[in-house]
């Protein structure tokens, strides 16, 4: 077996998503082959980068001098408890991914292309995804930037993040090459992850968007062709209730994905927004710093609000895919179309709700109560400032 025996199909819309799983090991731990230097060489990464560093940010926790210290090791530490959660719950789900794509290789042979209409639509699907992708790549990159750089120049001896570190690296130039070398790897490894994690959630669902929305105008167009007989046209019904089977069934696939690793975002997003601001706004000195928390909070926003603003237009479009058939020229048709119709109609009165672990709605409402809370949690530091009278 080989590291890539989970992908049976070329993928069109997630190249770099496997790629970037592939790098960081995912795909090979996901397929277990135990004879391959590559498993291995993804589980000594993970060890180093997945496991023990997080452990060394939390047994320095609220150990520094300073405040700003302690509040960056408190929030890096959360933010790297939680990437490792979501990695590896998306290590166990590469297969779903796999059947993901599947349907999206059925759902993609539906569009016609010779319809104005549906390659506008299908072009513009793939330049947005494209978008979706760039804005992500920018972002992490201005992070990985700002994160690992400045203690480069800086003239004292520094660490990127304040963590706990066995060797003496500040008395010993070959222990603060090994711990400094230690946390780049680390550090770009987490990044890694983060990114190919928070990339992946806005692209599905904008992927079951997109695809819905070709649904209502393939439907929508029903009937309005001359040339098409009455038989031929409730053929054409019958084929969009197949893709509406296979829409609910991409919507599922990606439910099972996301759902678990974005209840864990979703639950320490407040925290660690709510910690950021406040190290920004009352603790940061250097212009370094600024920068860094600057493009911190922005990577934090690029966490959950695509996904949110997707996860409402999933929604949207699918309460519009219960009036699709409506609007294809039904009266006209016979009375197996028509039938057939309020059948297709009836079968899409349920709407779906997205859920994040069956509890956390995937819609901007919630990332409106995420920016709510990180404010309560910042005003509960700040006042924890104040000096008792």
């Amino acid at each position: 077996m080989t590291s890539q025996s989970v992908r049976t199909i070329k993928s069109v819309y997630f190249p770099l998503n496997w790629r970037v799983w592939q790098l960081l090991g995912a795909v090979a731990l996901n397929d277990r082959a135990y004879e391959s230097h590559q498993f291995w060489f993804a589980v000594v990464l993970n060890l180093l980068a997945t496991v023990v560093y997080p452990m060394t940010l939390l047994m320095a926790m609220f150990s520094f001098e300073l405040p700003l210290d302690n509040l960056m090791n408190f929030n890096i530490s959360i933010t790297s408890v939680a990437t490792v959660v979501k990695f590896l719950m998306y290590t166990r789900r590469m297969q779903k991914l796999n059947e993901f794509e599947q349907v999206l290789v059925e759902l993609d042979k539906r569009v016609d292309h010779d319809i104005e209409a549906q390659h506008m639509m299908h072009k513009s699907m793939c330049k947005e995804l494209s978008l979706i992708t760039k804005m992500y790549i920018a972002t992490f990159c201005c992070v990985a930037i700002t994160t690992e750089l400045p203690c480069l120049f800086i003239a004292e001896r520094t660490l990127p993040f304040p963590t706990w570190f066995p060797l003496d690296w500040k008395s010993s130039l070959s222990n603060y090459v090994i711990a400094l070398t230690y946390q780049f790897l680390s550090i770009t490894t987490q990044i890694l992850q983060n990114f190919v994690d928070d990339l992946f959630p806005p692209l599905t669902l904008c992927l079951v968007a997109r695809n819905c929305e070709l649904l209502i105008n393939r439907i929508g167009l029903i009937g309005y062709d001359n040339q098409s007989d009455e038989r031929t046209n409730e053929q054409l019904l019958f084929n969009c209730i197949r893709d509406q089977q296979q829409l609910y069934r991409l919507l599922d696939l990606a439910m099972d994905m996301i759902s678990g690793p974005m209840l864990v975002q979703f639950i320490v997003i407040a925290i660690i927004l709510g910690t950021a601001m406040c190290g920004l706004v009352f603790y940061v000195e250097t212009q370094q710093d600024r920068f860094y928390y600057i493009f911190f909070i922005y990577g934090l926003f690029m966490q959950i609000f695509p996904i949110c603003y997707y996860g409402t237009l999933v929604e949207d479009v699918f309460e519009r895919l219960h009036y699709a058939v409506f609007n294809s020229n039904w009266v006209e048709q016979s009375i197996v179309y028509r039938r057939t119709a309020i059948i297709f109609a009836q079968r899409t009165q349920k709407f779906p709700k997205l859920l994040a672990g069956n509890v956390i709605p995937i819609a901007l409402t919630t990332f409106l109560g995420n920016c709510k809370g990180a404010y309560s949690f910042f005003t509960l530091i700040a006042d924890s400032r104040k000096t008792p009278q």
